[in-house]
């Protein structure tokens, strides 16, 4: 999942209440509707602990680039966010809120508004006056210009969502940035998730090559002080931090480890005081421990099998079908030979639940959608009338081409390969080759076209990993399913890797991000959502909690449905 999704995550009823609803109370100005969960965190741990202290946190996937605009990593988000921060963010309830803004702007509260004409949006967004860079340099408006011209400008940028619906930016003082969207953009409040700082990177031909790609500057509780690949990323107090008193901590180390195992067991003997992405089926073994605890929340993401309906080669040509999943009743027959609810029965341990939506949580989620069941004579029955006949070996094979796929995942997820073993031995059974090739999650993931992620080059059957939609889901829709944003060499940032081309899904997803009523927009969100499970490009395997866990002694986090555990660092502390 990238972080755009994730902090994008940042997403929210985000056009929250941007229209009609507007005659209900607005919040005032540079407040939020309640007290934040870090806000309570931090107050209750401060009572029991001491200022001060180390906590080791343990990754098992490496981030390639902590950079906000390279970053297409789940795990990158999770390190990045204790640094680099934005105008605004989503509170454990999917709540928006301000971050380096005062506010967030509505049309409730005079902060958005439409052009005289109906035709553009106007958002204006205020700075918290005196807020500093790690550096000690000033936040100014100009940051979120750069930021802009930025995202525009870079071609290894990971994706210009949002960013190329801006028309222009005007900085009446400092601490003012009115941002003119060149149609009426609902999933405004997603742009700004991470700063840039000008001082810093004008001029910079490429970021890519400095040190920000790897220790990039901020405005959060941390600074990052060093970056050892394949070993830890450390990020130190930042003196600077706007909250008086916070962070906590004097420093978090990410120690990078090569499986949730290892991560585990590093837990376990008070090696680490925490670790990321635990597995469904680890959880068990977690809740024996006294001195662990789980942090869970529910989430919006989907472990999924995504599927190239494009020809498999680098870079792939989106015009040309996939020779298999080119044919939806094929698409639609690996969907029946998946025994999805054994697999979150025998696997997970029955902590998930089946899968059936691109967007099962949240404002826009739709809980009559389903996707096909397991029904083995069924997908025998449409391999038949696709005209995939069986040969002597058992494997189906039509015009001459073998029914013989690959699947890819990352390295180290003992789920996923056993994911891929059970769904070998079925499909076998269907006629269906499928060979397992999997690789670090810093090739698999990176997102980059120049790194050549096979998903992003097209060079890839079937991709299993995990990736969500935001609360608000309009730019999750577009990056993934629209066709102008299906990777090309003249499109490089692009995220439709699944290559999805369908004109009535398009006009679809240009409607909804445009429309400022969230009660028509959900409707229509409906539609895509049930559109996109009829073309059918992946297979929702299970809906994914956030599963995080910590030694005892490690107090003040609190879960995200929205976010990654680490959104409240400066809330964390040890007891005494």
């Amino acid at each position: 999942m990238s972080w755009r999704t994730f902090r994008s995550a940042a997403v929210i009823a985000a056009a929250l209440s941007i229209v009609a609803t507007a005659c209900a109370p607005s919040t005032p100005s540079g407040a939020s509707a309640a007290p934040s969960a870090a806000a309570s965190a931090a107050a209750s741990a401060t009572a029991a602990t001491v200022r001060g202290g180390t906590v080791v946190f343990a990754i098992w996937q490496e981030p390639t680039t902590l950079a906000p605009h390279y970053a297409n990593q789940t795990v990158a988000g999770l390190v990045n966010q204790i640094v680099v921060e934005g105008l605004a963010m989503t509170d454990p309830d999917g709540t928006y809120v301000p971050q380096l803004a005062k506010s967030v702007p509505t049309v409730a509260n005079g902060g958005a508004t439409v052009s005289a004409d109906g035709k553009k949006l106007i958002v204006k967004w205020e700075l918290q006056p005196g807020l500093k860079w790690s550096d000690g340099e000033p936040v100014t408006s100009q940051d979120v210009v750069f930021t802009w011209q930025t995202y525009m400008k870079d071609p290894k940028v990971v994706s210009r969502a949002g960013f190329s619906e801006i028309e222009k930016i005007d900085t009446p003082d400092d601490l003012t940035a009115v941002v003119t969207y060149k149609s009426l953009y609902a999933p405004y409040p997603t742009n700004f998730y991470a700063l840039m700082p000008k001082h810093l990177l004008q001029g910079v031909e490429d970021i890519s090559k400095t040190d920000y790609n790897r220790k990039p500057l901020g405005t959060g509780p941390f600074k990052f002080t060093e970056f050892k690949a394949g070993d830890s990323v450390v990020a130190e107090r930042n003196e600077n931090y706007r909250k008086k008193g916070q962070p906590y901590l004097d420093k978090i180390i990410f120690r990078s480890v090569p499986s949730s195992t290892v991560a585990i067991a590093q837990l376990k003997a008070g090696e680490v005081q925490g670790m990321w992405n635990l597995l469904e089926s680890e959880t068990p073994d977690i809740e024996k421990d006294a001195n662990l605890k789980i942090s869970f929340s529910p989430s919006n993401s989907v472990e999924r099998i995504e599927m190239n309906l494009a020809e498999n080669s680098d870079p792939s040509d989106p015009s040309k079908p996939h020779p298999i999943l080119g044919d939806v009743r094929v698409r639609r027959a690996l969907i029946y030979a998946t025994p999805k609810a054994q697999l979150v029965e025998k696997l997970l341990f029955g902590k998930a639940k089946v899968g059936s939506s691109v967007n099962p949580q949240g404002w826009a989620a739709d809980k009559a959608i389903t996707q096909e069941s397991y029904d083995p004579k069924k997908a025998d029955e449409l391999l038949d009338q696709s005209g995939w006949t069986k040969g002597p070996d058992g494997i189906r094979v039509k015009g001459g081409v073998r029914m013989s796929m690959v699947i890819n995942t990352t390295t180290g997820n003992k789920t996923r390969e056993q994911v891929q073993q059970v769904l070998a031995d079925e499909w076998k059974q269907r006629g269906i080759e499928l060979k397992i090739v999997n690789m670090p999650s810093s090739v698999f993931l990176s997102g980059s076209w120049d790194d050549k992620d096979p998903r992003q080059r097209g060079s890839y059957d079937l991709a299993l990993y995990t990736t969500n939609a935001a609360i608000d889901p309009g730019v999750h829709m577009s990056q993934r399913y629209h066709s102008r944003q299906i990777p090309t060499p003249q499109n490089k940032a692009g995220q439709n890797r699944v290559r999805i081309s369908d004109p009535d899904l398009d006009k679809m997803i240009d409607e909804a991000g445009s429309i400022l009523d969230q009660a028509k927009r959900k409707e229509l969100y409906g539609k895509i959502f049930r559109k996109i499970n009829e073309i059918a490009p992946a297979i929702w395997l299970y809906e994914r909690g956030r599963i995080d866990a910590f030694r005892t002694n490690v107090l003040g986090w609190q879960p995200h449905a929205w976010g990654d555990i680490t959104w409240n660092t400066e809330g964390w502390s040890l007891k005494k």
